[in-house]
């Protein structure tokens, strides 16, 4: 009985010191309290440290030790894994993405045989396309210009990229105590067979087609 403590507790051990290898050297975690992030480290490190010299000291100790090591730092581990996923602050709220991702953006996938939402890294101006193309009513046929796509949406997209979907750019307005979208313009209005500028940023995937929300250049 007494090695399974042992054991139990070297494990419960060895999580903690991979979380803290993974947040710090791999990717970061995130307890979502901006820079209130420094405390949980903080907690997390000295957490680890303290159950490490535990451990080390406790070595040829009775099963009654390691079994409070046990519980005592595995509840530690699940509050800590808790702070940095469900229970995350406001600061980053949990998104389903375990490591902290910078400038996170949902794109919708919607292919013949996969239907999601795939979140990616996407800072705004990373992936700003500019292209010039012929409007027929439902795509822009390409003409002139590059469409960038992030790596991790290549596997979604047909190549080479002749065509794309267009959504209008828009921004917020805050009034009446309520938020409005005003559209840069109206899709409806395009005319048909017009070669017209665009510039934007891939927003969606339909049908392995990329499509870039836009303003008119």
């Amino acid at each position: 009985m007494n090695k399974f403590w042992k054991i139990s507790n070297v494990i419960v051990l060895g999580l903690l010191i991979l979380i803290c290898g993974l947040g710090t050297f791999y990717k970061h975690i995130s307890f979502g309290l901006g820079l209130g992030d420094m405390f949980g480290y903080l907690v997390l490190y000295l957490g680890t440290l303290i159950h490490l010299i535990l451990t080390l000291v406790s070595r040829k100790k009775g099963s009654l030790r390691h079994i409070l090591l046990t519980l005592l730092f595995l509840t530690f581990t699940i509050l800590i894994i808790l702070n940095t996923t469900i229970w995350r602050g406001h600061e980053y709220r949990w998104n389903g993405s375990i490591f902290y991702l910078p400038c996170p953006t949902e794109i919708t996938i919607d292919n013949q045989e996969i239907q999601k939402e795939e979140l990616i890294t996407m800072c705004t101006m990373d992936y700003y396309s500019e292209f010039s193309g012929n409007w027929n009513g439902q795509f822009v046929t390409i003409k002139a210009g590059d469409i960038k796509v992030p790596e991790e949406l290549e596997e979604f997209i047909q190549r080479p990229i002749t065509k794309v979907g267009i959504e209008p750019d828009f921004h917020e307005i805050f009034e009446d105590n309520r938020t409005r979208k005003e559209f840069d313009f109206n899709k409806d209005t395009l005319q048909t067979n017009i070669d017209y500028k665009f510039a934007g940023e891939i927003r969606a995937i339909r049908n392995e087609i990329p499509v870039i929300e836009v303003r008119i250049k």
